[in-house]
């Protein structure tokens, strides 16, 4: 400890330790897993996790329910398309 009874590295003024906390510990935050854009990114990148994450969340169900079906419909299409074209080739 430093003579005047404070620890290395401690701030001088409480109030700016208050503010530091007060911005670190917002109560109105969402977890990073209930935020619309790693939701979407997820959706995008890795379809089940983002179908999982999306069926989590507070969306309306017809929202769900279209992009689901759209998800389904784009890995339907995907193994249509790799099916003809192994068939072509032979």
């Amino acid at each position: 400890m430093g003579e005047d009874g404070r620890r290395p590295g401690d701030w001088q003024r409480r109030e700016e330790r208050a503010a530091a906390s007060d911005l670190a510990s917002s109560s109105d935050e969402k977890r990073w897993y209930d935020q619309t854009f790693w939701i979407v990114f997820f959706l995008i990148v890795f379809c089940p996790v983002g179908l999982v994450l999306m069926w989590r969340t507070s969306w309306n169900v017809a929202v769900k329910v279209v992009v689901t079906l759209f998800v389904v419909a784009a890995v339907c299409f995907n193994f249509a398309m790799v099916q003809s074209v192994q068939q072509m080739q032979g």
